[in-house]
């Protein structure tokens, strides 16, 4: 019985984890990565991810079009994805890879898509079946696979999510991009659609602000 309750508290802390904002004021180094929005909306949001992550692929699939509509589309916010993959998924890193490959081609977004399927399809086969449905050309993403120069790419965001005190996946920072440099607050796990919005109705305010004191209130977001 003892050691069902510590089952049990240790599960409840677990939820609460991925339930609950870890608010904290971070700052990480901008760099060029896949963007879904406007590169001029006021707000960012990096989020770091792993292919394999359970809740990245809920973000995914249920938060991700809710924030899309009301602040992506509208121009308010820019997602921007970086990845950390995890060393207990051993697939998150072919797939990380598989999406760097599909960048280069200007696919990242509906390999993205693919990647989280509701269903886990991330075999090398099911890599290269991806690649193929979205009409790349093989042999450049065959030859982009086997260039170690993806590997710098996955180093720098991993690197970028250390300094930006990110452990675990999913993680997102909100804030705003100055001077090469990203600043905001972190958010560790599965954050609610009402936790999301209320760090980037908070930003935009800091934004309007801000382009107001600096004489460029048009740059403020609407």
């Amino acid at each position: 019985m003892a050691g069902r309750g510590r089952l049990a508290i240790a599960l409840t802390a677990c939820a609460l984890f991925f339930h609950h904002a870890y608010a904290a004021s971070v700052e990480i180094p901008s760099a060029e990565r896949p963007v879904l929005g406007s590169e001029d909306a006021p707000v960012v949001m990096v989020q770091f991810a792993d292919f394999q992550c359970t809740y990245c692929r809920l973000f995914a699939q249920e938060r991700l079009p809710e924030l899309q509509r009301k602040y992506i589309d509208s121009g308010k916010l820019r997602l921007e994805v970086r990845d950390f993959p995890l060393r207990r998924h051993p697939r998150s890193v072919p797939a990380a890879r598989a999406a760097a490959c599909a960048d280069r081609q200007g696919q990242y977004w509906p390999m993205h898509e693919l990647l989280y399927a509701p269903k886990e399809a991330l075999s090398d086969a099911d890599l290269n079946r991806h690649a193929g449905e979205l009409g790349l050309d093989m042999d450049q993403f065959q030859a982009c696979l086997d260039d170690l120069t993806i590997n710098d790419r996955l180093r720098d965001d991993v690197q970028a999510a250390r300094q930006g005190h990110v452990s675990g996946t999913p993680a997102f920072i909100v804030g705003l991009e100055r001077d090469g440099r990203i600043t905001g607050t972190l958010l560790v796990g599965d954050q609610t659609a009402s936790v999301f919005s209320a760090e980037i109705e908070n930003y935009l305010e800091r934004a309007r602000a801000l382009a107001i004191r600096e004489g460029r209130p048009r740059d403020a977001a609407p």
